[in-house]
């Protein structure tokens, strides 16, 4: 059990001393950044969607 208690010691002295948190700019910029980066990902797939969907109706309407 004292081993649980040291962990938790040592845990919360790295978190406090030894961890270099980010300012609040860099936190702000860092959220817009991943929020762009998610818009552009997500828009790729809707178009490689949209893509793949027009090449099935075009394969299916041929073969009828």
């Amino acid at each position: 059990m004292a081993s649980v208690a040291e962990y938790i010691k040592e845990s919360y002295i790295e978190l406090t001393e030894k961890v270099t948190w980010p300012t609040w700019r860099e936190l702000q910029s860092s959220a817009v950044l991943v929020l762009v980066a998610a818009i552009i990902i997500a828009l790729v797939i809707l178009g490689m969607d949209q893509i793949i969907n027009y090449l099935l109706k075009l394969f299916y309407t041929s073969l009828t």
